[in-house]
């Protein structure tokens, strides 16, 4: 009763009815493809019974009780990532691209991230940001598996990056951690755990994340602010803080039917599941007054960090006093006193081309899974494992056993 009290502040009686009733539908899951190893037509002759995204380019909606796609080998092979249909709405606006320098600053596990990587095409920089060590796990096992070679991972409170970073950012993403009511749908457990009060204990917590993001913002660049929330005081009295508070001014979405516009403040657009064929998502784009000149070159170089070498912006900034967990695409281990480099899974999942490769048949690969080394005689040195053209793994070669570089946690005992 508390929780559709609140709601009138913004939604009638029938509109909070509709939403509600829609919380016991089946939650829709979709698929993000990876461009950079994949389209639209090869998926889709896998797997015909996907539905197009109605927002969202290369992403497909589907039924989870229908397809398991979270165990299937083009998964593996990261072919797509798996979103929740709404989630994949906030960074398609967004719309960044190879010139953008971006910030995405609670981006655990790192959907947002991982599609705005797809549409700057694997170019410039992405800073991931979360203040959870344990969730920036999933940030890596993703970037890894899906071969992004353009993000740093960071591991910090949001006012320790606003420190160095004031200023900085073409464009921000604050998914900003909230009550939760939008998962409402997926998950019972949000539906005993929402109180009103921690309503508004979020509601002061996103004010001012949103007031050190904006300043992180390069004039002339973009914000993103979204949460997983249906209340009304922490999505639009949250961008009305930062409007009275500062020169923001809101960049206006498209229209689309299946976007619901607050009547009383029309800031940003809610996906309502009722509405959209996903779970609850609030939307809004906010602007910095000023011009951002653009740059087309991609400032990349090699850097050993510790024992590894990795590929990394040579413009960006990184300070002893900020925990990086990973500084851009891991390429190989040094090995200490040897001339030699181990060359990392994160590199092999990144390239498409190497000096040497060996394609593995459907029988070898079931074997190199299980983590198995191969009875192949092959020159001396490094391969780049593939199969049916898509990039699995690194191997060694003696001259007579291909020795299997798999990273053991991904191996299927």
């Amino acid at each position: 009763m508390e929780f559709k009290q609140h709601l009138t502040k913004y939604l009638s009686e029938k509109e909070i009815t509709d939403l509600c009733d829609s919380f016991s539908d089946t939650s829709l899951r979709a698929i993000l493809l990876n461009t950079n190893k994949t389209n639209n037509e090869e998926i889709l002759k896998i797997y015909p019974s996907l539905k197009k995204h109605p927002v969202v380019d290369n992403a497909f909606i589907y039924n989870p009780n229908e397809l398991p796609l979270g165990k299937s080998l083009e998964h593996f092979l990261g072919l797509f990532y798996i979103q929740e249909p709404s989630a994949m709405v906030p960074a398609s606006l967004l719309n960044a691209d190879e010139d953008d320098i971006v910030l995405d600053l609670c981006a655990a596990p790192g959907g947002k991230t991982i599609q705005t990587s797809f549409l700057m095409k694997n170019k410039s920089l992405i800073v991931a940001n979360d203040l959870s060590h344990a969730r920036t796990g999933a940030i890596l096992d993703n970037i890894e598996r899906l071969g992004i070679g353009n993000v740093v991972v960071t591991n910090n409170d949001f006012k320790n990056v606003y420190n160095f970073y004031e200023n900085y950012f073409t464009k921000i993403i604050l998914d900003a951690p909230c009550s939760g009511s939008g998962m409402f749908k997926k998950d019972d457990k949000m539906i005993k755990d929402w109180s009103y009060n921690k309503v508004l204990k979020f509601a002061e917590q996103q004010k001012e994340m949103i007031s050190y993001a904006y300043d992180m913002l390069k004039p002339g660049g973009t914000l993103l602010y979204s949460t997983c929330s249906f209340s009304f005081e922490e999505n639009e009295e949250v961008i009305e803080y930062l409007l009275n508070n500062s020169d923001a001014t809101i960049v206006p979405i498209k229209d689309n039917s299946l976007f619901y516009v607050s009547k009383k403040k029309p800031l940003g657009i809610h996906l309502f599941p009722n509405i959209f064929p996903g779970d609850g998502q609030y939307i809004c784009l906010i602007k910095k007054p000023g011009i951002i000149h653009s740059q087309t070159d991609e400032k990349i170089r090699k850097e050993i960090f510790g024992e590894y070498i990795f590929q990394v912006n040579r413009e960006f900034k990184y300070p002893k006093q900020l925990h990086i967990v990973r500084y851009g695409l891991r390429i190989a281990q040094k090995i200490k006193n040897k001339n030699e480099l181990i060359y990392d899974y994160h590199y092999s999942r990144y390239l498409n081309n190497f000096e040497k490769e060996f394609s593995l048949n459907d029988e070898q690969l079931d074997k190199f899974l299980k983590g198995e080394s191969l009875n192949i005689q092959l020159e001396k040195g490094y391969y780049l494992i593939k199969h049916n053209g898509k990039s699995v793994s690194f191997a060694k070669s003696d001259g007579r056993i291909l020795k299997n570089h798999l990273p053991k946690h991904l191996r299927r005992l």
